[in-house]
């Protein structure tokens, strides 16, 4: 029962937004809900990357480390009173 309070909570939240929306931008969303649905379209496993501008690459964290610290430069300059 708990998890469909939950549920109706995100739906408001979102409803909430959707009203923002113009009209033409609600019938494009409908229109990507009812193809979601009728494709039954498979939920990538690794979504939750995109959210957060994760990246790939070949270079190791250890090689990534020591190419940020070489690069990196001060220009500090204290200021006399």
């Amino acid at each position: 029962m708990e998890m469909a309070i939950r549920e109706e909570d995100f739906l408001d939240n979102y409803l909430g937004l959707i009203n923002g929306l113009s009209k033409e931008s609600k019938m494009k969303l409908v229109e990507s809900l009812n193809s979601d649905i009728k494709n039954n379209t498979i939920v990538e496993k690794d979504w939750i990357d995109k959210l957060y501008g994760s990246f790939v690459s070949n270079i190791s964290a250890e090689a990534m480390i020591s190419e940020i610290r070489t690069n990196r430069w001060f220009n500090r300059e204290i200021a006399d009173f």
